[in-house]
């Protein structure tokens, strides 16, 4: 077979792929001549043959280098289209001023919230004087019940000598009449307090009552309509959060254009990387009448921590059994090495093999591609930049291969694995350049 020749050297100003970065090695086009070799009988993959680019973090950064798994289906891809992740209406909280008052915000835009997490303080004039009301009335309260306490402890003490003071029994009459309506009183403050506020915590702070607003569920925070230590009026909005267990993607398909669909995956972009979603889907039977489109909606059962409103995904349509060998991936994971095609493979994180892969038909910016494995994490972004002008992080570039569970093995990874075979069943002929 033939062998995959390495070579470095300095990366030409004029090329333009990455200006800022120099000294880089170059990842020269591999030689590949005639046939592919057959596999051989221990199941090795011999046209995946691949050597493996070690790639640092700071250079990953650069590029805005990005990676995708290859998903697990039997079926072809007819249609691949984009969406945007939307907090439908039914999703969304909105936490409203409870009266008027000075709001201190402790939360920001965007930010993840668990239940009981408080979302900002409010300094509250009229709260503070219904509170006061409430203290009055208690005090009022205790008052009398000491006082009537005190008539019956001497009303009891003249009946047990037989004594008898009707002025006293009056008083008693009188303040039994003044104890309930202090009791009345209070009970109606406590009701006006509360139906100022009724789900919020109250606390003292600088001696007046401060009222804490918490989230009610798990959410995100999506809009704050007020600034840091400002006025607001009953009533006025203050923070919007969205539920992202409620949250969908939500994708346009032309009505007369609508393609039978089997099976749906949507990926959602996270940091360096496209996260495909589990969930369900459904396909609006209403037309809109502007745009002639249907609506698909894909519900994920879960989300990533990081994932926000406003995000574009990809949503990709499967419908018929898919030819044996092929996968479909995004057409710019596809590089152009002489007269090949081939993708890099994410064997750990910073580590990448480039493999031959065989091209067929292309539409929505997607390929389907003989050569790949569902489950393969595959460079989506920053193939090219690999090609040309990433540095290895050791400066080493190693020979390897793929076996046919997709699994990648270096050269000197044979001496243990081939103990035990007979001669002539793993004959390789790799060449280590360094």
């Amino acid at each position: 077979m033939s062998n995959l020749i390495f070579t470095s050297s300095l990366m030409k100003a004029a090329h333009g792929c990455l200006p800022l970065l120099c000294s880089y090695l170059v990842l020269a086009t591999p030689i590949l001549h005639g046939q592919e070799a057959d596999p051989a009988p221990s199941g090795h993959d011999h046209a995946a043959e691949a050597k493996v680019v070690e790639v640092d973090s700071y250079s990953r950064y650069i590029v805005n280098l990005q990676v995708e798994t290859i998903p697990e289906t039997t079926l072809s891809l007819s249609r691949s289209l984009y969406g945007y992740l939307t907090a439908p209406a039914h999703a969304m909280q909105t936490y409203s001023l409870p009266c008027s008052g000075k709001i201190h915000l402790l939360v920001k835009s965007a930010q993840a919230v668990k239940k009981g997490d408080v979302l900002y303080k409010l300094t509250s004039p009229i709260y503070a004087d219904q509170a006061a009301a409430v203290e009055s009335a208690e005090a009022d309260l205790k008052r009398c019940k000491t006082e009537l306490s005190a008539l019956r402890e001497r009303t009891l003490k003249l009946s047990e000598v037989g004594a008898k003071n009707s002025e006293l029994e009056v008083q008693f009459s009188f303040k039994l009449a003044e104890t309930a309506r202090a009791e009345r009183e209070l009970s109606i403050a406590q009701t006006r307090l509360r139906s100022l506020a009724p789900d919020a915590e109250q606390i003292t702070e600088n001696g007046l009552p401060v009222l804490l607003i918490r989230a009610q569920s798990d959410g995100i925070v999506n809009d704050i309509a007020a600034t840091q230590n400002s006025w607001g009026e009953q009533g006025a909005s203050v923070i919007t959060m969205s539920d992202p267990a409620a949250m969908e993607i939500v994708g346009s398909l032309y009505a007369a254009d609508t393609p039978c669909i089997a099976e749906v995956h949507a990926f959602l972009p996270v940091g360096r990387e496209n996260v495909q979603l589990t969930g369900t889907w459904r396909l609006s039977d209403q037309v809109n009448a502007g745009t002639q489109t249907r609506s698909l909606y894909f519900t994920p059962s879960s989300l990533p921590q990081e994932a926000r409103a406003g995000q574009l995904c990809r949503i990709d349509l499967y419908n018929a059994p898919a030819e044996p060998g092929m996968v479909s991936i995004p057409e710019s994971a596809l590089v152009r090495v002489g007269t090949d095609d081939v993708v890099f493979i994410e064997l750990k994180e910073g580590k990448y093999a480039m493999v031959k892969v065989h091209a067929g038909e292309s539409h929505a910016g997607m390929v389907s591609v003989a050569g790949l494995k569902p489950g393969q994490k595959i460079v989506v972004k920053g193939g090219y930049e690999l090609k040309y002008s990433i540095p290895s992080a050791t400066g080493l570039k190693k020979v390897g291969h793929f076996h046919a569970d997709g699994k990648f093995h270096e050269a000197d990874e044979h001496d243990g694995h081939e103990e035990g075979g007979t001669e002539g069943e793993h004959e390789h002929d790799h060449e280590h350049e360094h």
